[in-house]
């Protein structure tokens, strides 16, 4: 039976859902298991969700996924949960990158999915309900089943509007979450563009907490209602998560995936496409282990870099020295995002600490600054790369300056105006890029990679 599932999405670009998505992941995993899946990357909502207490949140990115690849995933990341949350990271009506297909109210008629909408009431009189109402004239191909209201004042405005909502909008009421724990959320979560604070900074999960307090404002009942009311839609035809070792006998693949901190798991998809080709995954833990786990044919490093847990990988000297000796001697590898600046010889982080690391990849750099969405180039695999030999799509969250590169073999080129500039690296067997490539984007990627984690395996 289908589970439970909704999209969450805000009439207008802002925070405002982060906080609603928060409140729901934690008012929601109390009575049943909840994956959160992203509409669209936007790193802040993403790391919130990551600390909350549900499943892993996964993200489905219309730059990348087509829409039978999009439905495919989010299909399988359906099973083994009781409950698939939805949301969008822009508004309800507004495209992803200008992709065709890619609006919220889009993938709730595609999923046949409730949409639940927030609704930012910050400094905002009862005019902000026509918002809402516009919403609803120009989605009707959607079924909307509820609102959410964050931050509406006890001002005379601010019961005015929630006056409106209820007696001209026609959408049900799920929630008002107050304004100072709006405020207070708002100052961890999202502080203004260029604000400097004096002192401590908030704890990690001081946002988590205030996300917790805000699901006690939440219509769970209703909530729960309107997520169960979802049509029939056809299975989609796997294409992408299948079985993609039949021919291996009686060799078992195994991969280790490096995780921990400072390694955030980002580009899960990558995980979920590997586990569905039979590939048998064993988790390594950067900081605690001591050695690659015992057997395996492969490593996949991907992530986003917690730089204030940097040192504590740094100083996993026995780990680094086996990483380097098992890489340097042909260990089919693959590190993307953060996951490739851990092999480097040595990393500056954007405070200026400098950190000695695995050193496979002859080159040291400094990080420059965080993204908080990806930014999208087209490159070209050259001949060197071992596991891509095609035009690409790939995605950046970080930009950094090279202080020293001593290497030959690079991995693509990317395409800059009339120019084209290096980029990844080629080494041994290890294909190491600060860029993010989706295996949902390239399978092809993904059968040369088992190619040689089965080689690998024969030869053990």
């Amino acid at each position: 039976m289908p589970v439970p599932r909704f999209i969450l999405a805000g009439t207008d670009a802002g925070p405002a859902v982060d906080l609603a998505a928060g409140a729901l992941l934690a008012a929601f995993t109390r009575r049943r298991a909840v994956r959160p899946v992203l509409l669209g990357l936007k790193l802040p909502l993403w790391r919130l969700l990551y600390r909350g207490s549900g499943k892993a949140p996964r993200v489905v990115d219309p730059a990348l996924h087509s829409q039978a690849v999009s439905v495919e995933l989010i299909e399988y990341w359906s099973e083994r949960v009781e409950m698939l949350m939805a949301v969008a990271t822009c508004p309800v009506l507004d495209s992803w990158e200008g992709v065709e297909g890619s609006r919220p109210v889009d993938y709730a008629a595609r999923l046949d999915a409730p949409l639940i909408l927030v609704l930012d009431a910050r400094d905002r009189g009862a005019t902000a309900a026509a918002g809402v109402l516009g919403v609803r004239a120009l989605a009707s191909q959607a079924e909307i089943g509820g609102l959410i209201v964050v931050g509406a004042e006890e001002t005379p405005a601010g019961r005015e509007l929630l006056q409106s909502l209820r007696r001209d909008v026609g959408v049900p009421l799920l929630g008002a979450i107050p304004p100072q724990l709006t405020e207070q959320f708002m100052r961890q979560h999202a502080p203004l563009p260029g604000m400097r604070t004096i002192g401590p900074k908030p704890p990690a999960d001081g946002a988590v907490r205030l996300c917790e307090e805000a699901g006690t404002y939440l219509q769970l009942d209703e909530l729960d209602e309107v997520a169960s009311r979802r049509g029939f839609v056809p299975a989609a035809q796997r294409r992408l998560l299948i079985h993609r070792d039949r021919d291996v006998g009686r060799v078992e693949l195994s991969v280790a995936i490096a995780w921990g901190a400072p390694l955030q798991p980002l580009a899960l998809e990558n995980i979920d496409v590997l586990q569905a080709g039979g590939v048998r995954l064993q988790p390594l833990n950067i900081v605690r282990d001591r050695a690659l786990p015992e057997g395996v044919s492969g490593l996949l490093v991907v992530g986003q870099l917690e730089e204030e847990q940097l040192s504590a990988f740094a100083a996993n000297t026995p780990l680094l020295g086996e990483l380097a000796r098992a890489i340097g001697a042909g260990l089919p590898t693959m590190a993307f995002g953060g996951g490739a600046l851990l092999l480097l010889r040595r990393l500056a982080d954007s405070h200026g600490r400098s950190h000695d690391l695995v050193g496979v990849i002859p080159a040291e750099a400094e990080l420059i600054e965080w993204y908080d969405r990806p930014r999208y180039v087209r490159v070209s695999a050259t001949r060197e790369n071992p596991y891509d030999e095609s035009d690409n799509v790939l995605y950046e969250l970080f930009d950094l300056e090279y202080l020293v590169l001593e290497q030959d073999h690079f991995a693509y080129r990317v395409a800059t105006g009339n120019t084209t500039q290096a980029e990844g690296f080629a080494v041994h067997n290890c294909l190491a890029t600060s860029l993010y490539p989706s295996f949902a984007l390239s399978p092809a990627m993904v059968d040369r990679f088992m190619a040689a984690v089965r080689l690998s395996a024969l030869r053990q």
